[in-house]
C-alpha cells in the first residue's frame, strides 16, 4: 500500500506546480498580488518536491536519476538562456557579456547572483533541488531518529544564510528544510490513510 500510493502522481498536485510555475515566473511586477506570491511559491514547490522521493534506492542509482532529471535539463537550458541572451545584446546593439562570468555562473555558482546576466536565472531552483535532494537522502538514511534529522536540518538550514558555497549548496542546504517538511507531511498522511484502511 506504502510503494502504490508514493508511486501515484496525484493529478492535483501536479496542476499545482504548473500554476505556480506560470504565476510565479511572469514577471508583472505591477501585480498587486506579486510580493504574496513569491513568499510561498518556491517554499512550496520545494515542499511538493519533497512528497516523491524515495529512499530505499542505492545512493548511486539516487544520484544517477536525479542527475537525469534536474541537472541535465538545468545544463541544456542554462546554456541556451546564454546565447539567447548573447543573441539578444548583439541585436540590441547592448554591451556584451562578462562571458567568463557568466560561463562561471552556470557551471560552479549555480544560483540566482551567478545566473542573473542571463535568461538562465530562473533554473536556479533546480541545483538547489538536486543537491537538497541528495542531502535529504543521506541524513534519511543515516540519522533514524526523526528529533535529530530534524536538529540537522535546521541547523543547515541557519547556517545557509552564513556561507556562500559554489555548485548553489547554500540554496540547497536553504531549501532542503522544505523538502524536508514536504517529505514528512506525506509520510505522516500516509500513515493517516492506512491507520484507516487497517479499522
Amino acid at each position: 500500500m506504502r510503494i502504490t500510493i508514493v508511486q501515484q502522481r496525484v493529478d492535483w498536485v501536479d496542476t499545482l506546480k504548473i500554476y505556480r510555475d506560470i504565476v510565479g515566473y511572469t514577471r508583472a511586477y505591477t501585480f498587486p498580488l506579486n510580493g504574496f506570491i513569491y513568499t510561498w511559491h518556491m517554499p512550496l514547490f520545494f515542499m511538493i518536491s519533497g512528497f516523491f522521493i524515495k529512499f530505499d534506492t542505492l545512493f548511486k542509482d539516487f544520484i544517477v536519476k536525479n542527475f537525469k532529471r534536474l541537472m541535465i535539463p538545468y545544463f541544456i537550458f542554462s546554456i541556451i538562456g546564454l546565447f539567447m541572451e548573447i543573441l539578444k545584446r548583439y541585436l540590441l546593439h547592448r554591451e556584451a557579456l562578462d562571458y567568463a562570468h557568466d560561463i562561471k555562473g552556470i557551471f560552479i555558482d549555480m544560483d540566482f547572483a551567478g545566473l542573473c546576466n542571463t535568461y538562465a536565472f530562473v533554473l536556479w531552483f533546480l541545483p538547489a533541488l538536486f543537491f537538497s535532494r541528495i542531502f535529504l537522502y543521506l541524513i534519511k538514511n543515516k540519522i533514524p531518529s526523526l528529533l535529530l534529522q530534524s536538529f540537522v536540518v535546521v541547523f543547515l538550514f541557519m547556517a545557509s544564510f552564513h556561507i556562500d558555497l559554489p555548485f548553489g549548496l547554500d540554496s540547497a542546504l536553504n531549501s532542503l528544510i522544505f523538502v524536508y517538511a514536504g517529505n514528512i507531511i506525506f509520510e505522516k498522511d500516509c500513515l493517516i490513510y492506512l491507520f484507516f484502511c487497517l479499522l
